[in-house]
């Protein structure tokens, strides 16, 4: 009778669980609060996240034991199995992975930013292997949104002369610090991290240069005018603070912004993330010159018998003839430049490139340079919470690429390096006018 009682008792407390989510609704860079209440002294839970954008699914899991409460609190109490482990409050957002059967190298990327991400969260009884479970009754349940967009953000698609992208304001009158984004070498056009800028104040120009729309196809068509033009329409928002712009770029668009902060007065700050030291692939014309490129070396491409691609050694060496004059000279730039690195990237030595440059930096006097540098963490540095992603599929070369990188070191440094990016924008680019809020943040 004892025993039965005990099962009675163990139903009634599952059947009482409550699942709390604080905020259940809140942009991508914010943490979350999650806690379970009302179970029976240290029952063994998992906690399953589930995710699906367009034909993508991606989910993870955690296994954890309720204290003598009944209790669970995320970030308190450490995941004791699951896609990830330990203390970690936002581990079922980072540790996401596609799910079974879905295409190799799947990148969570939102598309549509005038849509959420929808995170389901459940929370079942006992320790299970939830990917091999998918579909395993829930004791409770809740949904969570995930905004790169905040609230009153506004997002303007840019068709004016060359420029192609989109231009987000946040809400109110300005001037706004103004800031340019760009990704890489993938081409076409993303603006999920503009949007998540603009969210957090700043007036953000996501801007495409090749692959999307009218531009060219390929980036050995593209010159560094079309980024002073950009710069310029910036900062001739009325919207816009007009003293000097930000530049953010990743990879390709990384060799970009200091190519940006060494030519152009309009540049107040560049972040350069992932990026090589030098002009890569294809000349890049300014003006009356043109920018000398180091070589992209097919023959040192190294292929997996799964077809996927090493590119990390395949940039010609910016150490000798030819490759040292491509080699950008960020030492003529007055402007503060942070170069984001991870140390295990395999698409680029991008803690090579950045201490390349810093190096030039040193000779020639100057101090205006940051380095962020991250153990365990690869190509693909995104704003915070973003699964990791190993490897990707390049469209305009139609190969897989290895990223490197590996989740909890790359989630770490997600977090970290996204705080240190938005505070060294707005040191160096927000001059608010008399009477102008420093600090404008929409709200979700």
């Amino acid at each position: 009778m004892l025993h039965i009682a005990r099962i009675q008792y163990r139903k009634m407390s599952v059947r009482a669980a409550r699942l709390l989510v604080n905020p259940a609704r809140a942009l991508v860079d914010e943490r979350v609060d999650i806690t379970v209440e009302s179970l029976s002294p240290h029952q063994p839970v998992t906690l399953q996240a589930q995710l699906v954008e367009g034909a993508a699914r991606f989910q993870s899991y955690a296994h954890y034991r309720a204290d003598s409460a009944g209790r669970v609190v995320l970030g308190k109490q450490p995941a004791l199995g699951g896609t990830f482990t330990g203390i970690d409050q936002m581990g079922l957002f980072w540790s996401l992975q596609p799910s079974p059967g879905q295409k190799p190298g799947l990148r969570l990327r939102k598309k549509d930013v005038s849509t959420p991400f929808l995170l389901d969260l459940s929370l079942h009884d006992g320790h299970l292997d939830a990917i091999a479970e998918p579909n395993t009754a829930a004791l409770t349940s809740t949904r969570l949104e995930r905004w790169y967009l905040g609230k009153g953000v506004e997002r303007i698609p840019l068709r004016e002369g060359r420029l192609r992208g989109a231009l987000f304001l946040p809400p109110g009158e300005g001037p706004f610090p103004g800031v340019i984004d760009m990704f890489g070498s993938t081409g076409g056009f993303a603006d999920y991290r503009s949007a998540l800028l603009a969210s957090r104040g700043f007036a953000t120009l996501g801007l495409a240069f090749f692959g999307y729309e009218d531009l060219p196809n390929d980036m050995s068509d593209i010159d560094l005018d079309y980024f002073e033009e950009a710069a310029d329409w910036l900062l001739s928002h009325p919207k816009v603070q007009s003293h000097g712009i930000g530049a953010v770029g990743t990879s390709k668009a990384g060799e970009i912004v200091q190519a940006m902060a060494t030519y152009m007065k309009q540049v107040s700050a560049a972040v350069a993330i992932s990026s090589y030291s030098a002009i890569s692939y294809a000349p890049l014309p300014y003006k009356d010159m043109v920018l000398p490129c180091a070589r992209w070396m097919a023959d040192q491409i190294v292929f997996t018998e799964d077809g996927f691609a090493n590119v990390e050694n395949q940039l010609e060496d910016i150490t000798t003839e030819p490759g040292i004059n491509a080699c950008i000279q960020v030492e003529k730039s007055d402007c503060p430049i942070m170069f984001v690195a991870g140390e295990d990237d395999i698409n680029i030595p991008c803690v090579y490139h950045a201490n390349k440059a810093i190096a030039r930096m040193k000779a020639h006097g100057k101090t205006n340079y940051t380095l962020l540098r991250y153990p365990g963490t690869g190509h693909l540095i995104e704003p915070p919470y973003t699964p990791h992603c190993g490897f990707y599929f390049h469209p305009p070369f139609r190969v897989y690429v290895y990223a490197g990188g590996e989740p909890k070191g790359h989630a770490a440094a997600q977090e970290d390096s996204w705080a240190k990016i938005l505070s060294f924008l707005r040191k160096n680019v927000d001059r608010p006018q008399a009477g102008c809020p420093k600090d404008c943040r929409p709200r979700v």
